[in-house]
């Protein structure tokens, strides 16, 4: 009995002592310091390693039901940045006809449209997590959107693209997975500033939804990540008839240096 109440004694002291810390070496390489991902419960040393560290990066997601994680991982330096939202559903065939108007194409890429689209990337987003961060200078947010993109060409991230083009001009691109049950994830999708609000996202998910990434598979669902700050998006998706299946708080902490002295 002592043993229990002791146990649950230090579950109190420390209600992070259980999670565990993974390595993210792609962030680390842009961040230019140690970066990890928290486990929630995962089992592991817990998080003392960071307070050690000094020049780290981490990041941690909650489901939102789970306030106790989030106030556990606030009490220790994370601060709630974001509230991810995931969404899904299924978009009809017929979709694909009546979402391109004229003067627009939806293709699959191809090597050569990679350095558009990783400028595109550079520059279509402001509702990412980094972006949200007041702690990450809008310039390296930037960077790890064009990073992410560009990793699909180089094979290391992604199983398809498709890109918009808007008269002949690559405008947009979404970045596709593969996941369990022929479930198609949006990976990533971005529209250039001055070409955003004509369909083109619209246009490539339900190009998405009825070629799949072009090796004859056809998706029974598709699913996407999203940010409840970004209202557009969530229009987009709800109007093609996806519906929120869950929501996470997603916490970043930045140390003793963080990147950005705000």
């Amino acid at each position: 009995m002592r043993s229990q109440s002791y146990f649950v004694r230090n579950e109190l002291a420390d209600p992070t002592a259980a999670y565990s810390l993974h390595g993210d070496s792609w962030l680390a390489a842009i961040f230019g310091r140690p970066v990890w991902r928290v486990d929630v419960k995962g089992g592991g040393d817990g998080l003392s390693a960071l307070k050690i560290a000094g020049s780290v990066f981490a990041y941690a997601k909650c489901e939102a039901s789970r306030v106790d994680e989030v106030v556990a991982l606030s009490n220790f330096g994370f601060r709630v940045v974001d509230t991810g939202l995931t969404l899904g559903g299924t978009v009809s065939a017929g979709s694909w006809s009546r979402s391109v108007s004229v003067g627009q194409a939806v293709r699959y890429a191809n090597l050569r449209d990679r350095d558009t689209v990783c400028d595109i990337a550079s520059r279509a987003f402001n509702f990412s997590r980094f972006h949200l961060d007041p702690q990450i200078p809008t310039g390296m947010a930037d960077r790890i959107k064009a990073s992410w993109a560009r990793n699909y060409f180089s094979g290391e991230r992604g199983d398809g693209m498709v890109v918009a083009e808007s008269n002949s001009r690559v405008v947009g691109f979404l970045q596709l997975l593969w996941g369990q049950e022929d479930t198609l994830i949006i990976d990533l999708i971005g529209v250039a500033p001055e070409s955003q609000g004509r369909g083109l996202g619209r246009a490539m998910i339900c190009y998405a939804a009825v070629n799949g990434t072009g090796d004859h598979r056809r998706p029974i669902k598709i699913l996407v990540g999203t940010q409840a700050a970004n209202i557009p998006s969530i229009r987009l998706y709800e109007s093609l008839g996806f519906r929120t299946r869950s929501a996470k708080y997603v916490l970043h902490y930045h140390g003793e240096d963080p990147i950005c002295k705000v």
